[in-house]
């Protein structure tokens, strides 16, 4: 896997966060992981599939092993936002390979934050099908929420921003504020809808040119692809989002 997603959440999104959980894992497995889940259900298709549920911080985790036959279950656990949740696919035999990973978990004791991410490949960050494709799925995944901030990066999958870095700035810190301060900017930006406002909307940000892509989503945010392809995402590309 060489490509993360990550996106980070207020808790009182517009649907509601158990909503929004069930959307993004859906589309995970519906888009994303397609051809894994096909691979799975075919015969011989060298793949298994489990997901789990973690209720709460110290409660037991909850498996439920081939995932094509027990989704609705899957579901229904989501939907009552979890303290952590994960969708895996696994080599069949041998070395457990990890072929592709959804997950979710609260990021703050109060559960005020929530961090869903991704992680799955692309045949080449020059190639523009498979990161359309990712970037598809992330507009899918996050349409009708409010996320605080996400991004698609590629071979990079720290938790923390590269704002966060660069500022010695505290995860909670970024989290709590990231209604008022953008967290980060990558090749694939998620700007919060109190943001966009303030930029002046997604057409203001479209019509800047700084953008390959500007994607709405429902609840007023925007999804800001910067270049067509991740090899694309060259110094110049980033200092005009910048």
């Amino acid at each position: 896997m060489n490509v993360s997603v990550q996106v980070s959440f207020d808790a009182a999104v517009s649907d509601g966060p158990g909503a929004s959980l069930v959307r993004w894992f859906r589309t995970a497995r519906t888009g994303l992981y397609r051809g894994l889940v096909e691979a799975e259900a075919g015969s011989g298709g060298g793949v298994v599939s489990e997901a789990q549920i973690v209720p709460d911080i110290d409660d037991l985790v909850r498996r439920f092993p081939r995932i094509g036959k027990t989704w609705p279950q899957f579901e229904e656990e989501l939907a009552t936002f979890p303290w952590g949740a994960q969708l895996v696919f696994l080599t069949q035999g041998g070395e457990l390979a990890t072929l592709g990973r959804a997950s979710s978990c609260h990021v703050l004791r109060d559960d005020s934050n929530w961090r869903a991410s991704a992680l799955t490949s692309v045949s080449s960050p020059d190639d523009a099908v498979s990161c359309t494709a990712v970037v598809d799925f992330l507009h899918a995944a996050l349409d009708g929420s409010n996320p605080l901030y996400g991004h698609v990066e590629w071979d990079d999958f720290d938790e923390l921003t590269n704002l966060d870095t660069v500022l010695r700035r505290k995860p909670r810190t970024s989290l709590c504020e990231g209604g008022q301060f953008l967290r980060g900017y990558a090749w694939v930006t998620v700007c919060p809808a109190e943001l966009a406002a303030r930029l002046g909307g997604a057409a203001a940000l479209e019509d800047s040119g700084a953008f390959h892509r500007v994607l709405p989503l429902r609840a007023g945010g925007v999804l800001l692809q910067a270049s067509a392809t991740m090899d694309g995402y060259t110094d110049q590309v980033m200092e005009r989002v910048f």
